[in-house]
C-alpha cells in the first residue's frame, strides 16, 4: 500500500506542477498544510509522552508511531508548494519588499525550497527514530528542541509569508499546538481506546490541556495585535473578520469551546471523548482554512475542488499510515511471540493486555468468579 500511495501521490503532485493552475495549487496547499500539521503533531505528541513518561501514551502509541513513520509522504505532498511558489506566494513573482530588507533576502525561491526540504528531512528523521520500540526521553528533548523552530519556520514560509507585512511570531507556534491537539485526537479515534484503558485519565487531561492552549494562543495573539494597533497586523485580522468570519466565529470557536466544556469534567467515558476528539479536528480544519485561504493571491478554488484534493491527499496518507501501522503491529506481535513484551510508557515491560493492544491484538477478558 505504501508503494501505491506514494506512486499515486507522486503522479498527482507532478500533474499539479506541470498542468495545474493557481486554483488547483491553492487547494493543494491547504490540504498539504493540514496533513503536515497532523503528521508533525504526531511526532510532537510522541516526544511529549516519552519525555514526561506519561501512561496515556501507551494506548495511542501505535497510531502515533504509524503517523510519524508516514512523514516521508509529506515530501511528495510538498512538491507543488516548493516547485511552483509563483501560484501561491506574491513575493515569488513580484517582490514588494525593499532589496535591503531582511525578509527580501529570506523570501528567495531557492532559499524557500532549501528551508522546506530541510524541515521535511528533520521531521522524517525524528519520526523514524521516535517510532522505534522503547522509551526515548533524551531523543524527545532533542525532538522538541528541533520541532519548535522548524514548525514555526515552516508556518511562516508556507502560510504567513503570503502576506509580506505580517510579522506575528506566535502564529506558527499556535498552528503547531493546534496540530498537536488534532494529532492526539486522531490517534485516540484510530486507537479506539476504551474507558477501562489505563491511560484514559491522562488522555482526558492531555486533550483538555491542548484545547485550552489552542484557545489561549488565539486570544493572546488577538489581544497583542489589538493593543499594538499596527495597520499591517490589523489588516490581517480585518480580512478574516469580513467574509471569512463565519468560519472562525461560527465553526472553529464554538467547536473548541464545546470541546473544552465536554472535556473539563473528569471520567467522561468513551462517547464524550469521541465527541471531544471530533470537535478538536473540526476546529483545527476550520481555523486552518481561516488562516490560509484569505491570503490566496491569484485564485479561490471552488468547494468541490477543495473536497476532491483533500480527499485524494487523505486517501494517500491513510493508505501509507495503514501500511505503517500493520508493519508495527506485526513487529510487536513477533516480539511478543519471542517472549519480549513491548515496553510501557515508563520503559518497563507492559502488562500482557497492554502488550496485546499495542500489537493490535485483543486480550481475553479477565477471569471472574
Amino acid at each position: 500500500m505504501r508503494i501505491a500511495a506514494g506512486l499515486g501521490l507522486g503522479v498527482a503532485a507532478l500533474a499539479v506542477v506541470v498542468f495545474g493552475g493557481p486554483a488547483l495549487a491553492e487547494a493543494w496547499l491547504t490540504g498539504f498544510v493540514l496533513w503536515a500539521h497532523i503528521a508533525v503533531g504526531a511526532v510532537g505528541v510522541l516526544a511529549l509522552g516519552h519525555l514526561l513518561r506519561e501512561d496515556w501514551l501507551a494506548p495511542v502509541r501505535l497510531p502515533l508511531e504509524a503517523a510519524a513513520r508516514s512523514l516521508p509522504l509529506l515530501a511528495l505532498m510538498a512538491l507543488p508548494v516548493l516547485l511552483v511558489p509563483e501560484h501561491l506566494y506574491p513575493w515569488a513573482t513580484d517582490p514588494t519588499l525593499p532589496s535591503d530588507s531582511p525578509r527580501a533576502a529570506l523570501l528567495q525561491p531557492w532559499f524557500f525550497r532549501l528551508r522546506g526540504v530541510a524541515c521535511l528531512l528533520v521531521w522524517a528523521l525524528l519520526g523514524w527514530r521516535l517510532a522505534r520500540p522503547g522509551p526515548h526521553p533524551r531523543l524527545s528533548v532533542l525532538a522538541l528542541v528541533l520541532l519548535l523552530p522548524t514548525t514555526t519556520l515552516a508556518g511562516f514560509d508556507w502560510v504567513l509569508s503570503r502576506d509580506p507585512t505580517w510579522y506575528a511570531s506566535l502564529q506558527g507556534f499556535s498552528m503547531w499546538v493546534a496540530g498537536l491537539a488534532a494529532a492526539l485526537a486522531a490517534a485516540i479515534l484510530a486507537a479506539r481506546t476504551h474507558p477501562d484503558s489505563e491511560g484514559l485519565p491522562g488522555l482526558e487531561r492531555a486533550l483538555l490541556t491542548l484545547a485550552l492552549a489552542v484557545l489561549w494562543l488565539w486570544f493572546t495573539q488577538f489581544i497583542v495585535v489589538w493593543m499594538a494597533d499596527l495597520p499591517e497586523e490589523a489588516a490581517w485580522y480585518l480580512r478574516r473578520l469580513d467574509e471569512w468570519r463565519w468560519l472562525q466565529l461560527g465553526v472553529a470557536l464554538p467547536a473548541v469551546l464545546l470541546a473544552i466544556a465536554l472535556a473539563a469534567p473528569p471520567d467522561h467515558g468513551r462517547w464524550r471523548m469521541v465527541v471531544v476528539c471530533w470537535l478538536l479536528l473540526v476546529q483545527f480544519a476550520a481555523h486552518l482554512w481561516w488562516v490560509v485561504r484569505p491570503d490566496a493571491p491569484l485564485a479561490q478554488p471552488a468547494i468541490w475542488l477543495d473536497a476532491v484534493v483533500l480527499a485524494g491527499l487523505s486517501l494517500a496518507f491513510g493508505l501509507w499510515w495503514r501500511a505503517e501501522r500493520a508493519g508495527l503491529s506485526t513487529a510487536a506481535a513477533a516480539r511478543i511471540s519471542n517472549g519480549a513484551q513491548p515496553p510501557g510508557a515508563h520503559g518497563a515491560p507492559a502488562p500482557a493486555h497492554a502488550a496485546a493492544r499495542a500489537s493490535g491484538l485483543r486480550s481475553p477478558p479477565p477471569a471472574t468468579g
